[in-house]
């Protein structure tokens, strides 16, 4: 695969993200103002008493909110910065990475760095098979062959 065809792949999957962020903003927006308001929901968070009281059930319920709630708030900064992460990734494929500033690169960085902290293989429907690809400066120097290396 040719340079601009892995840029013009990157700027695919961008447009596809930002298509997918517009559908969620407009559910976003028909929210606005019901109690299902993201914002409501973020400032007024839900206490388990609000559930009932003097019931093992009220534990269960409240705790599987307050799962919800977390994830998807960390869903919409993963999403964020998936699109900040592609759009800079198409920018360096056309510019070249060497013509990337220092702020972007650092910006690049810090998400890969987020995503990996927030990446839990118990949630993934397709965990990797194997360990996580470690980036070459990271690496421990080759000690010969290792069963399973490629």
């Amino acid at each position: 695969m040719g340079a601009g065809s892995a840029t013009a792949g990157m700027h695919a999957e961008l447009q596809s993200l930002k298509i997918f962020r517009g559908k969620l903003e407009k559910i976003l927006i028909h929210l606005r103002g019901t109690e299902a308001d993201p914002q409501r929901v973020a400032d007024n968070h839900l206490v388990a008493a609000q559930l009932g009281a003097n019931f093992p059930e009220v534990d269960s319920l409240h705790g599987a909110y307050n799962d919800i709630h977390g994830q998807l708030k960390t869903l919409i900064s993963l999403l964020n910065d998936q699109i900040e992460a592609l759009s800079t990734a198409v920018h360096a494929a056309r510019v070249g990475y060497a013509n990337v500033d220092e702020d972007l690169r650092a910006r690049m960085a810090a998400i890969q760095a987020r995503t990996h902290a927030l990446y839990d293989p118990g949630l993934d429907p397709h965990p990797p098979k194997t360990a996580p690809r470690t980036p070459p400066a990271a690496r421990p120097a080759p000690k010969g062959s290792e069963e399973g290396s490629m």
